[in-house]
């Protein structure tokens, strides 16, 4: 993590009442963004921008990893910027110290790619062959081992008659 200079300690306190309870802090990096200047948080669950004011009170954005289609970086000579693409919006993180920059996109980077092939995963369960099932019950009538009320019975449940 980054050390937190005085305008971050505001917002880092915040961070218990924010965080799940199950969250924890991985990458913390603090930027200019929607007017404030605030931390963006990489948790294991999602990216959180907090603004803690001294009179306005508080500003919190999350972005969660399922949500966000792509991060981008870009460094100039003093500072970097953060670019997230999520949920069919972009959000920039302006005046991030340039060391930081590309080491936070590439955790963001691997935190989505990870989150999207664990959503692919549950999703591709396999989808029976209805011709492959109703050959096998053929082949079991066949053999005597169903009769043909059984094997016309489970024939309609298959197709759904």
């Amino acid at each position: 993590m980054t050390q937190a200079g005085y305008w971050d300690t505001r917002k880092i306190k915040e961070l218990p009442n924010i965080l799940w309870e199950d969250e924890k802090v991985e990458k913390l990096v603090q930027g200019y963004y929607a007017g404030a200047t605030g931390i963006l948080v990489a948790t294991n669950k999602r990216l959180v921008f907090v603004d803690k004011g001294l009179i306005y009170g508080l500003k919190v954005e999350d972005f969660p990893y399922d949500k966000i289609s792509s991060i981008q970086y870009k460094t100039g000579m003093l500072l970097g910027e953060l670019t997230i693409y999520a949920s069919g919006n972009r959000a920039d993180i302006k005046n991030v110290e340039k060391k930081l920059v590309r080491n936070f996109a590439e955790f963001v980077r691997a935190k989505t790619t990870e989150n999207k092939e664990k959503n692919t995963v549950k999703s591709e369960e396999p989808v029976p062959d209805i011709a492959d099932q109703i050959k096998k019950l053929a082949d079991l009538k066949e053999q005597g081992i169903l009769t043909e009320e059984e094997f016309s019975a489970k024939k309609k449940k298959i197709l759904g008659i």
